[in-house]
């Protein structure tokens, strides 16, 4: 799914989401549809993710929920330096009802962790990627809140005719609606992961219609892996 070619939105012309969208007269929308947000690409929102993102699994925190962190504790077990960020695919949902196994990682990008305050409530701060993207966070003493933007929309698509030949937009196209739930990471001190679920909904003009073979959803998991500090 997602963000091809890396971990983040890129102008990577190979980051790219594919459909297939069929008319009764045998058109198909051309898979170009960009879906990098899931990874942050355009200015960070500062939205919270939403409760029905399923949860990947995960390794156990070293603090159990029931524990009252201190300000220290949770300043000492945010995130610090750089962590290898990688983004792996899980599933897929089609139109029919059908759910397919995704198998791929996505180029990894490298994260950078500044913190700026700690109070009782958590830690705040920024990951930059080396993508050029900056990312405020959030981090309690367990789980760590990256804001991120979560709906981004294609322009119109155009269809091929059953010969392959391009067919203008004018009479038939297709718009696609992206909204990302995108969970908190947890995780230990060296691993930390996150689910990612994209929703597609497609608005369909002229001769395009909708087949079984649609992408509904795609979940993913991003992974940020702690690196070695710098010599």
């Amino acid at each position: 799914m997602g963000e091809q070619g890396t971990d983040e939105q890129s102008a990577s012309p190979d980051a790219r989401l594919r459909t297939k969208v069929l008319s009764v007269l045998g058109l198909v929308v051309v898979g170009a549809l960009v879906a990098y947000l899931l990874i942050g690409d355009g200015p960070p929102a500062a939205s919270r993710p939403r409760a029905d993102a399923m949860s990947p699994s995960r390794d156990p925190s070293p603090h159990d929920e029931g524990e009252v962190l201190s300000v220290e504790t949770i300043q000492q077990s945010q995130p610090t330096g750089r962590w290898r960020a990688q983004v792996i695919g899980r599933s897929t949902l089609l139109r029919s009802g059908e759910r397919a196994p995704l198998d791929y990682r996505r180029q990894p990008t490298t994260w950078t962790f500044a913190s700026e305050s700690c109070d009782a409530e958590g830690c705040t701060g920024t990951a930059s990627s080396s993508s050029g993207q900056v990312f405020p966070y959030t981090w309690d003493g367990r789980e760590l809140v990256v804001d991120r933007q979560l709906t981004d929309r294609s322009t119109k698509l155009a269809c091929l005719d059953e010969t392959g030949d391009p067919v203008p937009i004018s009479e038939a196209a297709a718009t696609h609606t992206y909204r990302y739930s995108i969970g908190s990471f947890a995780g230990s001190a060296n691993r930390l992961t996150s689910r990612i679920v994209i929703e597609i909904s497609t608005e369909f003009s002229g001769s395009c219609r909708a087949t079984p073979d649609d992408a509904l959803t795609y979940v993913e998991d991003q992974v940020l892996t702690k690196l070695p500090e710098a010599d």
